[in-house]
């Protein structure tokens, strides 16, 4: 038998290179086994896969994207008690579907000790089937936040802010970015220290939610400009006005705005008073704003100063508000039945002005200014 040893009972050199590199080798070929073993085993279809595309007709990429958010799934029972639970809420199949895609951990989610207790929360405030679907699409993460944590909370503090079921359903639907979030509490308590009322608070969530779901440190900050910028005291009705506005600008765009009218001749303290009266007027387009002022300024001849100290002027349509009405305005003015200003008579909602102008002189006004008028308010 021969030895591997040398005359002088060592290995040879070459040999230990040759063997650690077959050693290397080894080790390769084990370990790439091991992974092509373990990506195969990845890759094998999860049952729910077919479960998905039998149950709610997803398409195959769909439902393995479903799947892997609930691979450690043992069986399909718990899925099809959610899925049953939505039909029998009367869902679509496609709005089963949406929802499964946007938030597929809700099939982990017991219906008696979850699901239905939440839909039976939303259901007492008055949201209709129509309604929730449209706040789950707005927020896929509704259907598994805590209830008592989180959800019952939050529709609490919305009650003592907007006082009715009806208007915590507006703000719902309204939001793409829900009241759950860490900033919304903080926001409120925030705005009451800065003397924004409870009425004011609930005019800003109505109109401009976001605002009370940015970051406290920039709220407070806008808070403070609206003061410094525009003049309004946090007390003044036009405060949560002006604090719509000013989140819906930054300082370029803001700017921009402040230029429009200078390009008309407004000098700083008539453009500081449309703003202290009127501030939601600089949330329209510079477009907008050039043409108003072009119609009342150059057409009509009105001075800055007139239309300074009646900036909601500005906020309504040309086309479909102001010059319908200025056209009757005219007619009436020329025979001498013009009793009220211009400024009034678009101020006018449209019931009133079709009542106390345009049928109260309905021999007077053309027909197709008074059935342009009378269509408004069909």
């Amino acid at each position: 038998m021969h030895s591997i040893c040398s005359s002088h009972g060592r290995i040879p050199k070459h040999f230990l290179i040759n063997s650690s590199s077959f050693i290397l080798r080894l080790h390769h070929l084990s370990t790439t086994t091991t992974s092509s073993s373990s990506s195969f085993t990845d890759l094998q279809p999860h049952f729910m896969v077919d479960y998905l595309i039998d149950a709610l007709k997803l398409s195959k990429p769909e439902a393995i994207s479903v799947s892997t958010k609930v691979r450690h799934l043992k069986s399909t029972k718990n899925s099809q008690h959610v899925i049953n639970f939505l039909r029998n809420y009367n869902l679509s199949e496609p709005e089963i579907k949406s929802i499964v895609l946007a938030q597929p951990n809700i099939l982990l989610r017991k219906v008696d000790k979850t699901l239905e207790p939440k839909f039976r929360v939303f259901s007492e405030i008055g949201f209709s089937r129509q309604d929730l679907l449209v706040v789950m699409r707005k927020d896929p993460n509704l259907l598994v936040r805590s209830l008592h944590s989180s959800i019952v909370p939050t529709i609490n503090l919305l009650m003592n802010i907007l006082g009715s079921k009806e208007k915590i359903v507006r703000a719902f639907k309204k939001s793409h970015w829900p009241f759950y979030g860490k900033f919304f509490k903080t926001n409120v308590v925030l705005l009451e220290k800065h003397g924004v009322s409870s009425k004011d608070i609930g005019r800003v969530i109505l109109r401009n939610p976001r605002l009370v779901t940015q970051s406290p440190v920039r709220l407070e900050q806008k808070l403070v400009e609206v003061e410094q910028e525009f003049g309004i005291p946090p007390g003044s009705s036009m405060f949560s006005y002006g604090l719509s506005a000013l989140c819906s600008l930054n300082k370029l765009n803001l700017r921009k705005k402040f230029e429009v009218f200078k390009s008309f001749g407004w000098c700083d303290s008539e453009i500081f008073t449309i703003v202290n009266r009127q501030p939601l007027c600089l949330t329209h387009s510079e477009e907008k704003l050039r043409k108003g002022l072009s119609f009342f300024m150059q057409e009509l001849g009105f001075t800055s100063s007139w239309l300074s100290t009646r900036g909601s002027l500005l906020m309504y349509s040309l086309e479909k508000r102001v010059k319908p009405r200025y056209q009757v305005y005219l007619v009436l003015k020329k025979k001498g039945l013009m009793t009220s200003g211009l400024h009034s008579l678009m101020c006018l909602s449209d019931a009133d002005f079709v009542k106390n102008v345009v049928q109260r002189h309905r021999e007077e006004v053309p027909d197709h200014l008074y059935d342009s008028s009378a269509k408004n308010i069909r």
